[in-house]
């Protein structure tokens, strides 16, 4: 079931300095984490990522569609649970995801969607561990 991430959460995952890394789980359970620079959301339950040096992301993707998102910026965190929807080669969103890579000397292979599934607060504050949605 997918989930609307809340504003406050969108906003941050919008913001030019957010960090945001992704981990997926190999075919026989080890994490595996990425920097994940080009995630973007476009809509609020869905965020988008795009396939750059993903060699071993993809295989793990395909094995296991599970990942999950950590997004901070300052001491403000959420961790985002989510689910590959599908995977796309062309259009409007690889067009302008692959503009911006081209620009910073990136060739994007595909993008990825994914179903935001949970969100949890992950800050440096009382509220840390608690779920958003």
């Amino acid at each position: 079931i997918m989930t609307v991430m809340p504003e406050p959460v969108v906003r941050m995952v919008k913001h030019p300095e957010c960090r945001k890394v992704m981990a997926s789980v190999s075919p026989n359970g080890e994490p595996h984490m990425i920097v994940c620079g080009s995630l973007m959301v476009t809509e609020p339950d869905t965020i988008v990522v795009g396939e750059v040096f993903m060699y071993r992301t993809v295989e793990y993707l395909n094995a296991n569609p599970m990942v999950e998102f950590v997004v901070w910026h300052g001491k403000d965190a959420y961790t985002i649970k989510a689910k590959a929807r599908c995977r796309e080669t062309s259009g409007d969103v690889f067009n302008d995801m692959s503009q911006k890579l081209d620009k910073m000397n990136m060739s994007l292979v595909a993008v990825w969607y994914f179903d935001v599934l949970e969100v949890w607060d992950a800050s440096a504050s009382s509220t840390s561990g608690s779920r958003v949605v």
